[in-house]
């Protein structure tokens, strides 16, 4: 019955980022698409599992049930009063709650035109995910996905921000073991026949290092270079995977 309703999780969040994708013209204020967003999980019959989430990291409760990283932000962005310009591009990371258990997905997405350098980046954000998900398969070590990540990475020329990473997730949306994206050290174990993982690389053509903004939530990329994020919910099954969100 869990990945039944796994399964429903992912698909709502999906149609969710995929509405935010169309949605994101320029001069669109994204407390407007906040709202919107806010409708559209109440309408799918679910509730939102980031408004108000405060992991032990946290100093303080974040406001809002989207994060909405414009350019160089990198994540945990609350969308606030900001003004989306032609020429950005903006990472939407959702988390829904639907019949016990959790969905959690992200996309990159251009508003109007944007430059060549963005493009690419986007292009190879979304390969990363990619390299990743086809590694995964019951028994793989999980250091092997992150190793994958950032070698193809790295190969094109960008960065993963080290600070944050993938992860399982049930009836809980952040559950262990963690799905690095990039070689760790750590012995994260295996993955297992029938758990569900999120994949979440975040490239940069800069520096991998972050600064926290003032509202203690908001993460921008120490030198101001744009930032891109795909994950994706995939199911480990005995001789490979199943992809269960479909906005990639």
């Amino acid at each position: 019955m869990q990945i039944q309703h796994l399964r429903k999780a992912a698909t709502i969040v999906s149609d969710i980022l995929l509405k935010l994708e169309r949605l994101s013209v320029p001069n669109t204020l994204l407390s407007v698409l906040e709202d919107e967003t806010t409708l559209m999980i109440k309408k799918a019959g679910a509730t939102s599992c980031i408004k108000d989430y405060k992991p032990h990291w946290a100093k303080e409760k974040y406001p809002s049930v989207l994060c909405a990283c414009v350019n160089e932000e990198v994540v945990h962005c609350p969308p606030g009063e900001k003004v989306l310009k032609e020429g950005d591009i903006v990472t939407y990371d959702l988390g829904i709650a639907y019949k016990g258990v959790k969905g959690d997905a992200a996309i990159t997405v251009p508003v109007g035109a944007i430059s060549n350098r963005k493009q690419r980046l986007l292009r190879y954000s979304k390969g990363a995910l990619l390299e990743g998900i086809d590694k995964v398969k019951a028994g793989v070590a999980i250091s092997e996905i992150g190793k994958v990540i950032d070698t193809y990475s790295s190969r094109n020329g960008y960065n993963v921000f080290r600070t944050f990473c993938g992860h399982h997730i049930g009836k809980e949306m952040h559950e262990l073991p963690l799905i690095p994206n990039f070689e760790d050290s750590v012995n994260h174990g295996k993955l297992e026949e029938g758990k569900v993982i999120c994949i979440e690389p975040t490239l940069t053509p800069g520096k991998e290092d972050i600064v926290l903004l003032a509202d203690n939530w908001t993460t921008k990329s120490i030198d101001n270079q744009p930032c891109a994020m795909f994950e994706a919910m995939v199911l480990v099954k005995k001789d490979g995977f199943e992809v269960l969100t479909h906005h990639i």
